[in-house]
């Protein structure tokens, strides 16, 4: 009768433990399910909504780039002398060969040169007009207003276009679409095209303006920057036949140029924006990111403004992944959940089933082992008592425990590599700061040539494989300088009252090691009380730097590398100025007169760019400064930059109107 009750009572234990760790179970994994599938799907829609914002930043970035590509075609065009002379001169049958080559590669709608006075000298896609007036333009406004250089998005009427060319209108003549959700709006069809603008002053040697060179692509009908972007970010991925990202410049509310597709497949030229999403970005000025209707579904969007020269709203930049298909890893993943609940419960049998089963000494060894370890603590291997369950947990314990042993000194191991590779990275941030800016101008160039070699590739050829192999390289090397990109950005300075002698120590410091590594001495004599300047700290530097690697590379086999700041007053107006003269080899007095050209190096093939000095020159004349070079050669070369020195409250009353002209 014992052995019976015993027998009974063992079995309602094992039911009793077996039914409370499936209860358990159950209900976790219920709630686990619930709450798992509720943060799941917020999560999954903040992840897409980052996504989105980060696609964006790069879809903006390609904007802009595009841009910048255009306004340094045309610095580029109008850097050399014979080119100015010819636009005082009017030489129309050299100016019409130099810009139908400069249209050809930069892919231009619109490029023409006009004299001092804004009146067309020449229009590269029209030869037979010329002569009209574009004094009313906005860009060349701003040129005759002093400026040397502007790019931006303009807002451009159609009857002006008309003057430009009957097919850009034609193009700017987009038809509206009801679409549904969008504003209400009398409007069927845009009166206004947006082109990409760009434009630049042309000077004679003693800086008096000759010309301006003027160009323009037009945003309407042209799909190319829509489509770089979508096959660069999401590379033509679909879902169920379905392109999953897609890009759109807006006009206003307007598509203008989009891969977002109607239900015939057509591209969705026309429709317009939701009204919430006008509101939001258009009106408040605010980016969007999250789910909006998108012509005929639903995506997780993100919009943000487009502003023209004047800093006022006059369009959208794009980017959209199907919502669906989030939807779709969601549900897939709840799938995931439920079957590992129903696992557990599953496992919740067997484990209840042997616990029932022992309450002996060996558990309570696995009970005092598991404790110890989980302080911490890494106990002797237990000894295993029987070969039954109770013996082979207490064997995988003794692996758990050797592993979790192996593991913590692995992690340690791991950690120690990683502070040195971090130490090991800081110290080449450090390095290559000082050189960052020079890469990433080539990567630039190669990226836009090779962007533009793709479009002209033929589609299943070797060329084309090759290209794209060229641009993904390109991408990764700009990815790995970009956060090396801070003090050496090209564009308006960011003047701020700044001590030379201390932008010299800096560039000093970022190429000692160098200085080192060739055997050469360095000779610092900085005058101690030298007039602050304001200029922009970060350019200067870069062009210190430049000079200093330049000295160094003409010292070879070791020198003296000699680095002086003093102030001066000419003709009524002080200067400051700092030099840097090197023992190296010297250059020849033909080439004194070429160093400041771009491209042109004297150093041996595949160990300079040539673009240092004229990149330095370019720096200096921004500043509002000077650079003179003189060398002998067997004996040196001696660099020269002087700076204005300029009073504390100038630079305020400078950056207040830069501010307010936008």
């Amino acid at each position: 009768m014992g052995l019976i009750l015993t027998g009974v009572c063992s079995m309602r234990i094992s039911r009793r433990l077996i039914l409370g760790m499936l209860s358990v179970v159950a209900i976790s994994g219920g709630v686990s399910t619930v709450f798992g599938g509720y943060l799941l799907r917020q999560r999954l829609g903040q992840e897409a909504e980052n996504r989105v914002r980060q696609d964006l930043n790069t879809a903006r970035e390609f904007y802009n780039q595009r841009l910048s590509a255009m306004e340094a075609a045309l610095a580029y065009t109008a850097l050399g002398e014979r080119f100015s002379e010819a636009v005082a001169t009017k030489d129309v049958s050299y100016l019409s060969a130099r810009l139908d080559d400069v249209r050809e590669k930069a892919q231009l709608d619109v490029l023409c040169v006009t004299d001092a006075a804004g009146v067309v000298i020449h229009r590269a896609h029209m030869p037979s007009r010329a002569g009209d007036s574009l004094q009313d333009d906005r860009l060349v406004r701003l040129i005759l207003e002093g400026r040397d250089a502007v790019c931006g998005t303009v807002l451009i009427p159609v009857e002006v276009l008309e003057k430009e060319g009957t097919s850009l209108a034609e193009r700017a003549r987009i038809r509206v679409v009801p679409t549904p959700k969008a504003m209400p709006s009398n409007v069927s069809e845009l009166d206004r095209g947006m082109m990409l603008c760009a434009a630049v002053a042309l000077r004679s040697p003693d800086g008096a303006l000759v010309g301006i060179l003027r160009a323009g692509v037009l945003v309407n009908g042209n799909y190319a920057l829509v489509d770089q972007v979508r096959n660069t970010v999401f590379r033509d991925e679909r879902y169920h036949n379905e392109l999953v990202g897609t890009a759109t410049i807006f006009q206003n509310d307007v598509r203008i140029s989009t891969n977002v597709q109607r239900e015939d497949g057509t591209r969705a030229v026309g429709t317009r924006i939701s009204a919430e999403v006008y509101d939001h970005v258009l009106r408040q000025g605010k980016t969007w990111a999250g789910p909006a209707w998108v012509v005929n579904d639903w995506y997780i969007s993100a919009y943000e403004p487009i502003y023209d020269i004047d800093r006022k709203p006059v369009g959208m930049l794009y980017v959209g992944v199907l919502a669906r298909r989030f939807r779709a890893v969601t549900l897939r993943t709840l799938s995931v959940f439920a079957a590992v609940t129903l696992g557990g419960l599953l496992l919740a049998v067997g484990v209840g089933w042997r616990l029932a089963n022992s309450f002996s000494r060996p558990i309570d060894k696995l009970a005092s082992a598991s404790a110890a370890l989980g302080r911490g603590e890494f106990p002797q291997s237990l000894p295993v008592e029987s070969e039954d369950e109770i013996g082979s947990l207490t064997r995988t314990f003794n692996v758990m425990a050797q592993s979790v042993r192996e593991r913590d000194e692995l992690l340690k191991e791991r950690t120690r590599v990683q502070l040195a590779r971090s130490e090991r990275l800081a110290s080449t941030g450090r390095l290559a700061a000082g050189v960052a800016h020079e890469i990433n101008n080539p990567l630039t160039a190669v990226l836009t040539f090779a962007h533009m070699l793709l479009r002209k590739a033929p589609g299943d050829s070797q060329e084309r494989q090759d290209v794209e192999t060229i641009i993904e390289a390109t991408m990764r090397c700009r990815e790995i300088v970009r956060g090396l990109l801070d003090f050496s950005r090209q564009g308006e300075p960011k003047k701020e009252l700044s001590d030379l002698n201390s932008v010299i120590r800096e560039a000093l410091n970022l190429t000692q090691n160098q200085a080192l590594l060739g055997q050469i001495e360095i000779v610092e004599q900085l005058e101690q009380d030298l007039p602050h300047l304001v200029i922009d700290p970060d350019q200067v530097q870069q062009v210190a730097v430049n000079v200093i690697v330049n000295a160094i590379d003409a010292m070879s086999e070791g020198g003296r590398l000699t680095i002086r700041t003093r102030s001066l007053t000419e003709e009524g107006k002080q200067w400051a100025d700092f030099e840097v003269s090197d023992t190296g080899c010297g250059i020849p007095e033909e080439n004194l007169e070429r160093v400041f050209d771009p491209f042109f190096t004297t150093k041996p093939t595949g160990q300079g760019t040539g673009l240092g000095l004229a990149i330095a020159y370019g720096i200096v004349t921004q500043q509002g400064g000077q650079i003179s070079i003189s060398s002998k050669v067997g004996q040196g070369t001696s660099v020269t930059v002087r700076l204005p020195v300029t009073s504390e409250e100038q630079p305020s009353e400078a950056e207040g109107q830069d501010t307010g002209g936008g």
